[in-house]
């Protein structure tokens, strides 16, 4: 999987990218390791990972580990608020997640999908930033940042707005 490298600061990611990142995703875990299960990093990674775990016909588990409350950084460490299931013991798992950062969810989350005994695990992202740490597969690589199709507007007084997350940022560039 060749990552596309985005050299915009601020990047509209459209459905048919989601789409054709997720698709290459499937194919590479595919012939890599064929995995019996996808745990989807929410909230923003559940996208790509129901996406993924549908196109491979294989079980999906949610995990919530964040730093956020609705929307805002509120803790230094990421904490789990609904953990890695039991179930994936002696499985293959495919963790993944919407973006790169630090690596440091995606590492929690391989770590304690490891203390529940999977088998093999493999991590992938839409997207990572150039010197953050990798994960097995990802679509976009940027110094920039991403807008996602599924927040891009929210719903404000009855009218849909840009995501104030992503027009604060907008209007810092």
């Amino acid at each position: 999987m060749e990552p596309k490298y985005v050299e915009s600061p601020a990047y509209r990611l459209t459905w048919e990218e989601v789409m054709d990142i997720c698709k290459a995703i499937s194919l590479e875990a595919k012939a890599d390791f064929d995995p019996d299960v996808v745990i989807g990093v929410a909230r923003g990674g559940l996208i790509p990972a129901t996406i993924i775990a549908s196109i491979l016909q294989v079980e999906f588990y949610p995990v919530v580990l964040t730093r956020k409350f609705r929307g805002h950084v509120v803790r230094d460490r990421p904490v789990f608020l609904i953990p890695v299931p039991e179930r994936v013991e002696g499985k293959r798992v495919l963790i993944v997640d919407e973006m790169v950062v630090s690596g440091e969810t995606l590492l929690m989350a391989s770590q304690e999908t490891k203390k529940k005994g999977a088998r093999k695990i493999r991590t992938a992202s839409l997207w990572v930033t150039l010197d953050g740490w990798k994960p097995d597969w990802w679509g976009m690589e940027t110094a920039g940042w991403i807008m996602f199709p599924w927040d891009y507007e929210v719903l404000s007084a009855g009218r849909f707005v840009i995501n104030p997350l992503y027009e604060e940022y907008l209007e810092l560039l």
